[in-house]
């Protein structure tokens, strides 16, 4: 818990600092380009603070008003962060058109470019640091996090090359092009980032909906189950699986046959036992029901 809000807290206060940058360089320049990274950045900063308060949502017990936790918060807080970035990405894309339309923009290179280099940079570097942690601490939000900060690190690696092109460019006889590149460029951007938010809401929104997980994960969760069973007199077992956030949540309903005749609860919680043994190491981690009925009614 406290690795991962260390990680949240770095990008957000990297997040507000590549936002003044983008914002001030963006002014300073006159490119939408980089306006349009900064104003990422801004919805970065904002996004992680909120973050960190449901990395610390997620992993408390639950309670009154949630009583199956709060684990659901995790996806609903991607979800809004993927759509928040299509719509600055939609504002940026019709602002682009309307300057190409009415003649372009003359923006200043040489200072467009400095930034470009210090963003690429910054960004690269922090998005590193957290697709690592995303990978050591299994964290959903550093996942998507670390996809941001690599998308902002794309962007400025465009705008450099662009406006390192735009410094070379204004010297020649193509200098006539120069004050269309800026808006093609944030039109360029757009459209080749646009499938990262739009996947990022997909995969949220399936777990906002309980879909189930990968096909995969399915495969080897009930093969594990059967395994774990394959000494006990079942006549089924119907396994059904939600992933949502950093769990895998697993109901297991096994119908027994009438050669199972347990003389204790303790002899059922054993059979319980076994089978979230057999589930250790599945990824997300596995929270597992397992409910025995003699009616196969119950299991459908």
């Amino acid at each position: 818990m406290e690795q991962e809000t260390r990680a949240l807290r770095l990008s957000a206060w990297m997040s507000l600092v590549m936002a003044a940058l983008g914002i001030g360089f963006g002014l300073a320049t006159e490119s939408d380009a980089i306006m349009l990274d900064g104003f990422f950045s801004l919805i970065g900063f904002v996004m992680a603070l909120v973050t960190i308060r449901v990395a610390r949502l997620v992993v408390q017990p639950a309670d009154e008003h949630f009583q199956f936790g709060y684990a659901q918060f995790e996806p609903f807080l991607n979800a809004i962060k993927g759509l928040l970035m299509l719509g600055v990405a939609g504002f940026a894309l019709a602002g682009a058109v309307d300057t190409l339309i009415h003649g372009g923009r003359d923006i200043n290179p040489g200072l467009a470019t400095v930034y470009a280099a210090v963003a690429l940079t910054g960004c690269l570097a922090v998005g590193a640091a957290q697709r690592r942690a995303a990978a050591t601490l299994g964290s959903p939000l550093l996942a998507v996090d670390s996809r941001n900060w690599l998308i902002d690190g794309l962007l400025s690696g465009v705008v450099l090359l662009v406006f390192a092109a735009a410094m070379i460019l204004g010297r020649t006889r193509w200098a006539v092009v120069v004050p269309y590149m800026d808006p093609a460029l944030v039109i360029l951007l757009v459209l080749g980032i646009l499938f990262v938010p739009l996947r990022i809401v997909r995969d949220n929104m399936r777990e906002i909906l309980a879909f189930a997980p990968a096909s995969a994960v399915q495969e080897d969760v009930r093969r594990r189950v059967g395994e774990a069973l394959e000494d006990v007199p079942v006549a089924s077992s119907h396994v059904r699986m939600m992933k949502i956030g950093r769990f895998l949540y697993v109901l297991n309903q096994i119908v027994v046959s009438p050669e199972f005749r347990p003389g204790r609860v303790g002899e059922l919680d054993r059979v319980r036992e076994r089978i979230a043994e057999a589930l250790d190491g599945v990824e997300p981690a596995p929270v597992v029901d397992t409910l025995f009925t003699e009616d196969a009614r119950w299991a459908e």
